[in-house]
C-alpha cells in the first residue's frame, strides 16, 4: 500500500481512471442486455475487470482488486461454459455498482478502504448462482475460491435485489 503522501498525489488520477473503467463496464453491460451473445461486449467486460484489478493492485486497494479478479473469474467461466444468461446480468450489474460505491469510499488521504467482504461475497454468490457456474457441463466442478450453496440461489438473488434498492 502506498504511504499517505504518495496516495494523496495519486488519488485523483486513480479515482478518475477507475470511474472511467466502471463507465466502460456499464456500457458493455448495456450492450449485453441488448445482444446477449455480443462477444465484443464480453471481451470488453473481461478486459475492464482485468484493468480495474490491476489499477487497484498497483495502488494497494486489495478489497477492490480481489473483488474485480473474482468477478472476472466467474464471468470468464460463465461465458466460456455458455452459462451467462440474460437473467444473470442484473446480478452482474449489482457487482459493478458495489465496486463503484467502494471506489468512492476509499479514504482520499490514506487510500484505505475499511470494509469487510461479506457484501462482495454475497453478490458474487448470487451472480454465480444465476449463471450456474458452480457446476459446468460434464459435471466438472469450478472452484472460484469460495463455496456456492446452490440451494440458496433464489434467496441470495432476492436478498441482494432488495438490498440494492435501499442504496
Amino acid at each position: 500500500m502506498l504511504n499517505g503522501n504518495e496516495w494523496q498525489q495519486l488519488h485523483a488520477e486513480f479515482l478518475s481512471d477507475t470511474q472511467t473503467l466502471i463507465c466502460r463496464a456499464d456500457e458493455c453491460l448495456s450492450h449485453l442486455e441488448l445482444i446477449s451473445d455480443d462477444r465484443d461486449a464480453m471481451e470488453c467486460l473481461l478486459t475492464t475487470l482485468h484493468q480495474l484489478a490491476g489499477k487497484a493492485d498497483t495502488h494497494g486497494v486489495e478489497t477492490v482488486c480481489d473483488f474485480a479478479r473474482q468477478l472476472r473469474y466467474l464471468l470468464y467461466f460463465a461465458n466460456a461454459a455458455g452459462h451467462l444468461r440474460p437473467m444473470a446480468l442484473p446480478a452482474l450489474k449489482r457487482c459493478f455498482e458495489l465496486m463503484a460505491w467502494q471506489l468512492e469510499l476509499i479514504d482520499p488521504h490514506t487510500g484505505s478502504l475499511a470494509l469487510d467482504d461479506s457484501e462482495q461475497r454475497g453478490l458474487l454468490d448470487a451472480f454465480a448462482c444465476q449463471c450456474g457456474v458452480g457446476k459446468l457441463d460434464n459435471t466438472v466442478a469450478v472452484n472460484p475460491g469460495w463455496s456456492v450453496n446452490t440451494g440458496q440461489c433464489d434467496v441470495l438473488a432476492s436478498r441482494h435485489a432488495d438490498h440494492s434498492e435501499t442504496r
